[in-house]
């Protein structure tokens, strides 16, 4: 391998160290120098990648979360983007986003954020810029570019509508996954999902499209 490509696979042995020793000890329990140990390399290596453990938790979070940043970009709309292929682009969206949270690393992550932003509240800031705010960034700018092509209603609150997507999403991962033992999560089905995002897109569609639906 090249310098480059050793340099990319050590950071990433960092981080799925991280992932094992934060869900075994905790994080406040973890030490950089047990991660590091871990993974083989030294404190100073995980220090040049990650500043402190605070960054190597927000990194293993962001690296397990790879829900997409710019999914306007990947998949581009124009006026002759049709509903049907809209509401395609919001179920790809929502598979990614259920299939990245219902990861077993990424629960025992969130659960350990759970448990302990109550004695470390800058957990909590460090999830929300990692997990929640990527999540409803990515729905809001589908949305977004929905709505510029007329494709969502105008009175639509792309920030509110955002999170209407993204919420009910989250109760697959709180209810059947940080809810249960990591032996017992039980992934959504396929169809439920895509049956959640219909729902979404008939409420932010066009009214003029919602009522020749109706009659």
């Amino acid at each position: 391998m090249t310098r480059a490509q050793n340099a990319v696979a050590r950071r990433q042995r960092i981080l799925e160290a991280a992932v094992r020793v934060f869900a075994e000890h905790g994080y406040a329990a973890s030490s950089t120098a047990q991660i590091a140990a871990a993974a083989g390399a030294s404190k100073e290596t995980l220090y040049s990648y990650f500043g402190d453990k605070a960054g190597l938790l927000r990194a293993a979070l962001t690296s397990l979360v790879a829900a997409p940043d710019q999914p306007a970009a990947a998949a581009p709309m124009t006026p002759e983007t049709s509903p049907d292929e809209f509401e395609e682009l919001l179920a790809g969206l929502a598979a990614g986003l259920v299939g990245d949270l219902m990861q077993p690393a990424y629960l025992a992550l969130a659960g350990i954020v759970v448990a302990e932003t109550p004695r470390d509240p800058s957990l909590a800031d460090l999830f929300r810029a990692a997990v929640a705010d990527r999540a409803l960034g990515a729905a809001g700018a589908v949305l977004r570019a929905g709505k510029d092509q007329g494709l969502v209603d105008p009175q639509v609150d792309v920030g509110q509508a955002a999170r209407a997507f993204v919420g009910p999403l989250l109760t697959y991962v709180l209810l059947d996954g940080l809810l249960r033992t990591a032996d017992h999560i039980q992934q959504p089905a396929a169809d439920a999902v895509r049956a959640q995002v219909a729902m979404f897109h008939r409420a932010v569609r066009p009214t003029r499209e919602r009522d020749q639906e109706m009659s």
